[in-house]
């Protein structure tokens, strides 16, 4: 146990030299050091001889003054924790020698239980004849009592040579589901031109067929800054079809939905593309491409 947490220190130790250069928070060494003890923390054992082995395990990772049995008491706890799942959240109150890692986790607790049942054992009587006989047999089985699922906050410390844990881990509840606004077409509805929209659409059908089989130096006769997904999807159509004015005589805005087909799925997937489009020459000519619906065009 001695032995791997030093690797981990070695491991750690290299990489901390760039800390100054590249700061406490951005260290990869930070990040893999927590995980790792994370790892140990989180996952208990049922059995004694694992237990007193992930114990000297913990010893190795937080700092001196600082004991296992100040981090838990295990001795009601008559089961193991099994870690699931884990992702690094944030890294907070960093100032330089210290850091707070925040991990997103789930884990599943089991309890063991006394599991009484009826066996039939052979048995012999008084003259000798054996019979068989019912009796009550107990055994010890594991049962699941939950995954749970929140955030737990580790503080670390590194004197410039290796990392430490400098104070009892604590756990978080998990940030409240907030959902955002999805982007919209939000052009000015005064500046819809409903006149150009057939000669526009016909442009942008035509662009967009372009736009997957032409390479891109082709491209450079359609748009200003020429893209291409030739190979990758199949031009299918469009949807949300609107036209706007722009900011300049003869500029138009599209807003639009892509159709566009995988080439080698079959999937179709609608883009979302903003084209700032003028005429040049008696034709059309993209003069932006966002993918995008949003913006003040």
């Amino acid at each position: 146990m001695n032995n791997k947490v030093n690797d981990y220190q070695k491991q750690a130790s290299a990489q901390i030299a760039s800390l100054n250069e590249i700061g406490f928070a951005n260290s990869p060494a930070g990040e893999e050091y927590t995980y790792k003890f994370l790892e140990t923390y989180i996952n208990i054992p049922a059995n004694k001889e694992d237990r007193e082995k992930r114990l000297k395990e913990l010893q190795g990772f937080i700092a001196e003054g600082l004991k296992v049995e100040q981090l838990e008491n295990l001795s009601d706890f008559n089961g193991k924790r099994e870690l699931k799942n884990a992702t690094l959240y944030e890294v907070k109150d960093v100032d330089g020698k210290s850091a707070s890692y925040v991990y997103r986790i789930e884990y599943e607790l089991f309890k063991n239980v006394e599991k009484k049942e009826q066996v039939e054992v052979k048995k012999k009587d008084k003259k000798g004849k054996e019979k068989k006989v019912k009796e009550e047999k107990v055994t010890q089985k594991e049962e699941s009592v939950g995954t749970k699922s929140h955030l737990i906050v580790i503080r670390v410390g590194t004197d410039g040579n290796s990392f430490n844990v400098i104070e009892q881990p604590y756990y978080e509840p998990l940030p409240s589901e907030s959902r955002l606004t999805a982007v919209q077409d939000n052009a000015d509805p005064s500046k819809k031109n409903p006149k150009v929209e057939d000669k526009l659409k016909q442009f942008a059908t035509q662009f967009f067929t372009s736009y997957t089989t032409n390479s891109i130096d082709e491209m450079a006769y359609l748009m200003k800054k020429p893209e291409s997904l030739q190979g990758l999807y199949k031009y299918q159509g469009l949807e949300e079809f609107n036209v706007y004015n722009g900011n300049k005589e003869g500029q138009y805005i599209i807003k639009t939905l892509v159709l566009l087909q995988q080439t080698d799925t079959g999937l179709i997937s609608k883009h979302p593309f903003t084209l700032v489009v003028s005429k040049q020459n008696d034709k059309f000519f993209v003069q932006e491409l966002k993918h995008t619906l949003g913006g003040d065009d």
